[in-house]
């Protein structure tokens, strides 16, 4: 089968496993990369083996960031810019910047990639949720610059083929570019301190977001959220549609990808009734032995909450803000309540018609509308 036809298909090459084997083979891994020196040889073939399954390797060549402003909303402590930009030509990300009110100042800036949920109608897909929309103004308002944008193929990323798409496995690609485009993006922000870019998205977006951290080392600190696994890779094509796991000898899985990431801070955020569930008994000390080859043990940390179901709940949301208020030495006092406990109404929620980018539904002039033309601009141009 042709490449093209490939990364076009719905195939799953990681697939679940029994909890058991998971364990057994992170306990294999340690075995035989015991140490910082055969790690690092490992992390080196493993980052040039995902970007090699993804056909990203080498790079797509990157385009000057020329983002699109289309709204502004601005408000007491913080504003929303409705923005575009090109990852490849004619491919657009898309979504929305918040940002904290003030000048002068650099700020630590986030990426938030949103998980799976409903690509259509716009009022239902992830990035317009009130849930997504308080975590980024929360953040906003503490003194963080956040980026959330769409999945390929879901809100306003569908104009350029549709939803259907994202059942491909170019979506990976794709999805792994757009975050590092994101980075470049964030970078090009003057009031942004380059030192302090993070990465938290949640399910798919927790895919997202260790995929990024482990190739991209200018995102200085991640955080995962209900997705780090031994026994379970992901279930759609934009997370097992590529044979990420299998171009480094030993079988790897997602919790060495999330290992990648060391000795960068990170967390892990686990629940107890979806596939996180074994986080605190197994991922999470394997991870702190790779933490450890580096004399950093205490720079992985693992929330988990027992009683949880794989849902964006008050808790995972409340432990990303603090965690990173911990981590940047940020001032909770704006949205917490005379006790310390988040108060998740201090911010406005805006309406689709507020935070869509393009909402006459049109692209911009030289927009990609076939799943060819955007393999050959990703994936064969270079």
């Amino acid at each position: 089968m042709r490449k093209m036809e490939l990364a076009l298909n719905d195939t799953l090459y990681n697939l679940p496993v029994e909890p058991e084997i998971g364990s057994q083979r992170l306990q294999t891994l340690l075995k035989e990369f015991p140490d910082l020196d055969s790690w690092e040889k490992r992390k080196e073939c493993l980052r040039e083996g995902l970007l090699t399954a993804m056909e990203l390797n080498p790079l797509p060549v990157k385009l000057p960031i020329k983002p699109l402003h289309t709204g502004h909303i601005s408000f007491e402590h913080y504003m929303v810019d409705n923005v575009a930009f090109e990852c490849v030509p004619g491919l657009w990300v898309i979504g929305n910047l918040y940002k904290p009110v003030g000048g002068g100042a650099s700020y630590p800036a986030m990426l938030i990639p949103h998980g799976h949920g409903k690509r259509e109608p716009l009022e239902a897909a992830p990035r317009f949720l009130e849930k997504s929309q308080y975590l980024a103004a929360a953040l906003a308002q503490i003194g963080v610059i956040v980026f959330a944008y769409d999945m390929f193929g879901f809100a306003e990323s569908a104009y350029h083929v549709g939803t259907q798409v994202h059942n491909s496995s170019l979506a990976m690609s794709i999805q792994t570019w757009s975050s590092i485009r994101a980075v470049d993006f964030l970078l090009s922000l003057e009031d942004v301190d380059p030192e302090r870019i993070a990465i938290s998205g949640r399910s798919g977006g927790g895919t997202q977001s260790f995929l990024a951290a482990a190739v991209d080392e200018r995102i200085s600190i991640s955080a995962p959220i209900d997705q780090v696994s031994c026994f379970f890779p992901g279930g759609c094509t934009c997370e097992s549609g590529r044979p990420i796991h299998s171009q480094c000898g030993t079988l790897s899985n997602n919790v060495e990808i999330a290992a990648m990431a060391a000795p960068r801070p990170q967390l892990l955020i686990s629940e107890g009734k979806d596939w996180t569930r074994t986080v605190p008994e197994v991922e999470f000390p394997y991870l702190q032995t790779i933490y450890g080859y580096y004399g950093k043990t205490d720079l992985v940390e693992n929330a988990h909450f027992a009683d949880e179901k794989h849902e964006n709940t008050y808790n995972k949301r409340s432990a990303v803000i603090r965690y990173f208020a911990k981590q940047w030495d940020l001032d909770l006092e704006l949205i917490t309540d005379e006790n310390g406990e988040f108060v998740e109404t201090r911010f406005t929620f805006l309406t689709v018609e507020q935070l869509a980018v393009f909402p006459d539904k049109q692209l911009p002039e030289g927009a990609l509308h076939s799943m060819e033309e955007i393999y050959e601009a990703l994936c064969v141009k270079r």
